[in-house]
């Protein structure tokens, strides 16, 4: 009896977890959709806002978005050397 309960427990689990992932495939198309109607900055800012609606522990959304020349490393940095250096 107690073997035919586990089956029917990781049974509901199981379709649980696959309604999930059917759901945020859903939201994911919306978010998609959001994002190139309005664009990640908007949407990231937007986002922070809700954040700190949402939160009770006083965080912040932090984000940037990251050129392809930084990530490629053909950024140059404002700061090359430190002022110490220097002097």
């Amino acid at each position: 009896m107690y073997e035919i309960d586990s089956i029917a427990d990781q049974d509901k689990r199981e379709q649980q977890d696959l309604e999930k992932v059917e759901a945020w495939g859903m939201d994911q198309a919306t978010l998609e959709q959001i994002l190139r109607r309005w664009g990640s900055r908007q949407v990231m800012r937007a986002l922070a806002r809700i954040h700190q609606d949402v939160t009770q522990d006083q965080s912040k959304l932090d984000w940037r978005i990251l050129s392809h020349a930084y990530l490629t490393g053909g950024y140059d940095d404002p700061n090359p050397c430190s002022c110490d250096e220097i002097f």
